[in-house]
């Protein structure tokens, strides 16, 4: 924890440093990288790396394939990084973005920090010792109906008029007391740690978006899982994550009403 903490203060200090002076490109349609995300990534896995140089390491800008994550996966300790969650706010210097670091034991995620460095907020956790901002203890709300919750949805950048997310958008919007799409995946879920949202979810993320969020939702007792109900997989895409077991179940099966085309009154 305590290198995962300072390699997220390091890249901090980066994005901050270069937040009106980094170049950005585009990767894919409205998928954006700047020299800010490469600066934070190599600062994160030099830091790591020279404390643990038989561990693996996978960042969001590091060449890897789909089926480079099925090995690493299996391997005994996989760090999952993403050095700059939320690229486009910070492209347009929205101060909403992240560091999120993660450490896979076989599979299983065993310890996630996620550094808003703009807000100074450090949100940490380790499997089975609870979540904590700022090392003081944080815990999910205790809202258990979706008409009186505050829910975060991430939709993927090539999301278009069909797409399934709009209907799920549409629906939960309508049921739910608020929509939010605050562009980090990463800060949503500890935002669900902290009970500032009540539930969140997405149909296409990347390990590296979700791993440390992940765990300290879990650790905060949120309920996660992937939209179909089943354990949540880092590895999968889909995150259904909201603070208690009533308000998850209302929240699936809103979802799963809109994915199937059911319409409610």
């Amino acid at each position: 924890m305590e290198i995962a903490v300072d390699a997220s203060k390091m890249a901090g200090q980066i994005l901050r440093e270069m937040l009106e002076s980094a170049s950005s490109r585009m990767k894919a349609p409205k998928d954006l990288v700047t020299d800010a995300d490469l600066a934070a990534q190599a600062a994160i896995e030099k830091r790591i790396l020279s404390e643990f140089p038989t561990h693996f390491f996978l960042g969001e800008e590091s060449a890897t394939t789909q089926e480079s994550w099925d090995v690493l996966s299996r391997e005994e300790f996989c760090w999952v990084v993403d050095p700059l969650d939320g690229t486009v706010n910070y492209v347009h210097r929205l101060p909403s973005f992240a560091v999120s670091i993660a450490l896979m034991q076989k599979n299983r995620c065993v310890l996630g920090v996620v550094l808003d460095p703009m807000a100074g907020e450090l949100f940490t956790a380790v499997e089975g010792k609870g979540a904590h901002l700022n090392g003081m203890p944080i815990r999910a709300s205790s809202v258990i109906c979706l008409e009186e919750a505050m829910v975060a949805v991430s939709f993927p950048p090539q999301v278009h008029r069909e797409s399934i997310e709009i209907q799920q958008f549409i629906e939960v919007l309508l049921a739910s007391q608020s929509v939010r799409r605050l562009g980090s995946a990463a800060l949503n879920l500890c935002y669900v740690a902290s009970g500032r949202l009540d539930a969140y979810w997405a149909n296409s993320l990347k390990p590296w978006d979700v791993a440390a969020g992940a765990l300290i939702a879990q650790e905060a007792t949120a309920k996660l899982t992937d939209l179909a109900g089943h354990p949540f997989d880092v590895w999968n895409g889909e995150v259904l994550a909201a603070s208690t077991s009533s308000l998850w179940q209302e929240l699936q099966c809103t979802l799963k009403n809109a994915s199937e085309g059911k319409q409610f009154n």
